[in-house]
């Protein structure tokens, strides 16, 4: 077998996904899959990104069989949010980006970014010629989310106008509890 039929019959190594409309929403899910042992092995990093503000929010790995995969992670993702397939080193390449994005105004990536993260083995973001832009139009946008406290907001709006200044962030904070909140939103 030459080298070129070698590559058409090898098993994809990753597979990515993210919604459709992450870019207008500013944010959503970012599954990358890592497949081992011929594909029947499944390593997942899954990540709320915030490409607005706040990076990643949140971040969890899972590992299991290929069946467990499709079923309990992707097949809930696509099922809750309107998913599209992508290369797998831009979806490397946005997540690492927000993170770093986030940085910039002062805040860190979930605890388990790390750990979730580590299924970017063998991904090489120079592979992605796409171009990410964070913030809302060319500024940084928070927006509450539900299960943020009114605290936890305030001091997310502080420390932007601390990093940013006065007048160089958006943010928008409903007052009150985060269940209140969260009834509003649906």
């Amino acid at each position: 077998m030459t080298g070129n039929q070698d590559l058409l019959i090898r098993p994809p190594t990753h597979e990515a996904l993210w919604p459709k409309d992450l870019f207008e929403k500013g944010i959503g899910w970012v599954i990358v899959a890592r497949f081992k042992s011929a594909g029947q092995r499944v390593e997942a990093g899954v990540f709320l990104v915030d490409v607005f503000c706040l990076g990643v929010k949140l971040a969890f790995y899972e590992s299991g069989d290929r069946p467990d995969y499709l079923e309990r992670i992707r097949g809930h993702y696509q099922s809750e949010f309107p998913m599209v397939a992508v290369a797998p080193w831009c979806a490397r390449k946005l997540v690492e980006q927000a993170a770093e994005y986030a940085r910039g105004l002062g805040f860190a990536p979930h605890p388990d970014y790390k750990k979730a993260a580590r299924v970017f083995g063998g991904l090489r973001v120079a592979q992605c010629a796409q171009h990410f832009s964070f913030g809302r139009e060319g500024k940084p946008y928070y927006c509450r989310g539900p299960r943020e406290t009114e605290e936890q907001a305030r001091r997310i709006v502080w420390q932007l106008e601390s990093s940013r200044g006065p007048g160089n962030c958006d943010y928008v904070v409903a007052l009150g509890n985060a269940e209140d909140i969260s009834r509003a939103i649906e």
